[in-house]
């Protein structure tokens, strides 16, 4: 259905129409205070709690606001702080660049939020600004026509757009309780291990090493006990034709995996001995001191990309599982241990595999235990991806549902009658 046509019973309607904007109040640096009536900006609508606040009487009312208000963000960053927002927050005075939104009459608020999260898409396709910061002048913001629909179905619509936006909340909430229980596994395990019976072996089986309490039969050593050779990387230069083959770069590890999303590529004949098999571990040497020494294993059958010369494939002997190698470098406290290793360059640090290799590991000393800590932990790591996929859906579903509802390609209440 085209932009300019709407279902028999809608009206095509300006934004202006629909609601009342109020910019925010102009403060200065010299109207803030440490306490008082907390000033409402951009990065607080994002859940950032580092108010300013104002304490004084000058304010007009009409930029105070509470929680439930609709907001909009009218300059900010594409796909991140540029759009609409309930606010969530205390009662708090709006600042510059964030519009009070008040629907007129007959205007359903939660409707009215999605109706804006459609326009935004509108305004960051026409905004003044570069690629990233956006900004929408109100005198052309309220004339992005919008698709109206009756009360009753600005109602129907918003339930059914709100019930996806709480499974995604939802599903978050349940995400970050499994990254939390994921930590401590990993801290448990790779402190505890597991006993015979499959359970953290009891504290008083542990025993003081130069890492810190460990189980009796581990074996603790320097990591060249284990790791027995370190491989760097193609220097060739790289181009963005996929003539060739893929290859990795330190921005292509991400949270301890691979990610695959931007590549460049080599002339085959020069790269394909650098090509990651099943298992093989890269290691970050080069990046900034956040971001140095994070590693990632290559889990597939198939040989992947080749990788560049700023990460290092690692070797290992009989007695360490490369799996395990994996856990124990992303292991947050032998990230902080390992950076310890690390010389300044000019804009980045740099582990060099031979100062890799003094790092202390405590590995132990059957592989057997070495695979039970690696599938528990990778259980819980595989129900976190479970919960990943499932907002990958959610979202996509909200996306597909939102421009079928606010345009009236679907009628609201077939779609709601096939939910139930």
């Amino acid at each position: 259905m085209p932009e300019t046509m709407v279902p028999i019973g809608w009206s095509l309607k300006p934004l202006g129409a629909l609601c009342n904007l109020t910019n925010g109040f102009a403060f200065k640096p010299s109207d803030w205070n440490s306490d008082g009536v907390p000033i409402i900006r951009i990065q607080n609508l994002n859940g950032g709690q580092d108010f300013n606040f104002f304490k004084g009487t000058f304010v007009p009312e009409k930029y105070l606001v509470g929680s439930g208000s609709l907001l909009f963000s009218w300059s900010g960053n594409r796909g991140t702080s540029f759009g609409p927002y309930i606010w969530e927050g205390p009662d708090g005075y709006v600042n510059q660049h964030i519009f009070k939104v008040e629907p007129v009459i007959s205007t359903n608020v939660s409707w009215l939020y999605y109706a804006l999260d459609r326009v935004r898409i509108m305004a960051e396709r026409d905004a003044h600004g570069g690629s990233g910061l956006v900004h929408v002048k109100r005198s052309d913001f309220v004339k992005y026509l919008v698709a109206c629909p009756p009360p009753n179905q600005q109602e129907l619509i918003a339930d059914i757009l709100d019930a996806i936006d709480d499974a995604i909340v939802e599903t978050d909430a349940a995400t970050e309780k499994l990254r939390t229980i994921h930590v401590g596994i990993i801290d448990e395990l790779l402190t505890r291990g597991l006993a015979a019976d499959g359970s953290p072996r009891d504290l008083s089986k542990l025993t003081a090493t130069a890492v810190g309490p460990r189980p009796v039969p581990w074996g603790v050593a320097n990591l060249s006990r284990f790791v027995v050779g370190a491989e760097y990387g193609t220097n060739l230069s790289l181009g963005d034709s996929s003539a060739g083959i893929p290859v990795l770069r330190m921005n292509n590890i991400q949270d301890g995996e691979f990610d695959l999303a931007d590549l460049k590529y080599a002339p085959a004949h020069a790269v394909e001995r650098f090509r990651v098999q099943r298992n093989d571990v890269l290691f970050n040497r080069t990046n900034s001191w956040e971001h140095v020494g994070k590693a990632a294993i290559w889990r597939r059958d198939e040989p992947g990309p080749a990788f560049a010369s700023y990460l290092v494939r690692l070797h290992c002997g009989d007695d360490l599982l490369p799996e395990f190698l994996h856990l124990w470098l992303n292991w947050a406290p032998v990230q902080r241990a390992i950076r310890q290793f690390a010389t300044p360059g000019v804009q980045q640090v740099n582990i060099n595999p031979t100062n890799l290799r003094r790092a202390l590991i405590a590995v132990p000393d059957t592989l057997d235990e070495q695979r039970a800590i690696i599938e528990r932990v990778n259980g819980v790591a595989a129900a976190i991806e479970d919960h990943r996929r499932q907002r990958a859906k959610l979202a996509s579903l909200r996306e597909g549902l939102r421009d079928d509802l606010l345009t009236g390609r679907q009628p609201v209440v077939a779609i709601r009658e096939a939910a139930e």
